[in-house]
């Protein structure tokens, strides 16, 4: 009988078993998942959850979805050897677990400190369900803390703060806030809100050393011009690294992430790869991409689904990403850097818009603040002309802001 085995019970891995059924694959399907808890929904974890009292993580599908489609998940286990050769994969336990096709869906890990900036291992992360209990228990007390990284996880874990009366410093090492996701303009704009909810927003600025407060509790975080910040507490979110080292030590070929061919497959004809630890070869790009997001992955599980199940396998979707900071719910899409000219347009409700990215006359990226409907509007017109646009929605466009 065929078997898949998944490595990782994340967003991607889990989608990649619904997906087999729902194509008809009528093989065995074991998941293999790190954490001892039915596998949750992450990005709750620097939104609500962390401003709730009380949180328990929502599952990704209920306990008896598992049963009911032939699902065996093996929560707590963690993959430690893969033996391309014999078709198996090892757990720490020593068990050996054999597949005719495996799929990779290993997730990623926060990018930590080295060691010398912070020896003592201050700094708390923010990836699972222990950094959420860990960074609660801190928060909950705290009067100042730092935020290290101005990207999505730490401008959203700033918001909380903020909102909760914790005095708030972030230090960002680039020129502006969501430098690699959004444009300039959103950039500003979102910095511009925070800062007036009374964030001290530090740009261009690096941390040194973390240490620990002379006779207290708290952090001296210094920065390299030789200032020194005494907080309460210190959270790091300076992005992700693939979970792709399985993978290395069984050959296969890695490069910030496991690389795979458009269709998600390996060099190993039967290992796929999907969600935050793959790199997919995209062929209008002509190199290999790395999504860090929820629907990417789901996609990417869709498509190689249908490939082991042997049926028609459907395009990959623009990727969506989707932040919820403060008052500001933020979804973008599309190639907002290779946008030449932009355009802003209002949305009905009050005080939200969106920014279209146009490169000659295309609509190539969106960007929408507060206005979820304008945005799933948009989103479905990403690739079409200014013409096309104003027939579809029926507006004119005004003069536009280029860069």
């Amino acid at each position: 009988m065929s078997s898949v085995l998944i490595v990782g019970g994340s967003h991607a891995g889990v989608a990649a078993a619904s997906a087999l059924r729902t194509e008809g694959y009528a093989g065995a399907i074991k998941i293999i998942a790190q954490e001892p808890a039915l596998p949750y929904h992450r990005p709750q974890l620097s939104k609500e959850a962390l401003r709730e009292e009380v949180f328990s993580p929502q599952p990704l599908r209920p306990e008896g979805f598992y049963e009911k489609n032939g699902l065996v998940l093996l929560c707590g286990a963690t993959a430690s050897q893969l033996h391309l050769q014999d078709r198996c994969v090892v757990d720490a336990n020593g068990q050996c677990h054999d597949y005719e096709t495996l799929i990779l869906a290993c997730g990623a890990s926060p990018r930590r400190l080295p060691e010398a900036a912070d020896p003592e291992r201050r700094a708390l992360y923010l990836r699972n369900f222990d950094d959420l209990r860990a960074l609660k228990a801190r928060l909950g007390s705290a009067r100042s803390m730092a935020v290290v990284g101005g990207g999505l996880i730490g401008l959203e874990v700033a918001a909380v703060a903020l909102a909760k009366g914790v005095s708030t410093t972030l230090l960002e090492a680039g020129e502006r806030i969501m430098q690699r996701s959004v444009s300039r303009s959103i950039s500003n704009y979102l910095a511009d809100r925070h800062c007036a909810n009374g964030l001290d927003l530090k740009l261009g600025t690096t941390l040194a050393s973390i240490e620990r407060q002379a006779g207290g509790k708290g952090d001296v975080v210094f920065l390299e011009g030789g200032e020194a910040l005494n907080v309460d507490l210190t959270v790091v979110a300076v992005g992700i690294a693939p979970n792709d080292g399985l993978a290395r030590a069984a050959g296969l070929q890695v490069d910030d992430g496991i690389l795979t061919s458009e269709q998600g497959r390996t060099v190993d004809p039967a290992v796929y790869a999907i969600g935050d630890c793959a790199a997919w070869f995209d062929p209008d790009k002509g190199r290999h991409i790395r999504c860090e997001a929820v629907n990417p992955g789901q996609d990417q599980a869709k498509r190689v689904a249908a490939a082991i199940a042997g049926r028609p396998v459907p395009a990959l979707g623009i990727p969506r990403y989707w932040t919820h900071q403060g008052a500001m719910n933020l979804q973008m899409a599309g190639d907002v850097h290779g946008a030449t000219k932009e355009f802003v347009l209002k949305a009905p409700e009050s005080g939200a818009f969106s920014v279209l990215g146009f490169q000659d006359d295309r609509l190539v990226a969106v960007q929408t603040i507060n206005a979820p409907r304008q945005f799933m509007q948009l989103y479905q017109l990403i690739g079409t002309d200014s013409d096309r646009l104003t027939a579809e929605l029926d507006w004119e466009f005004p003069p536009s802001h280029h860069h």
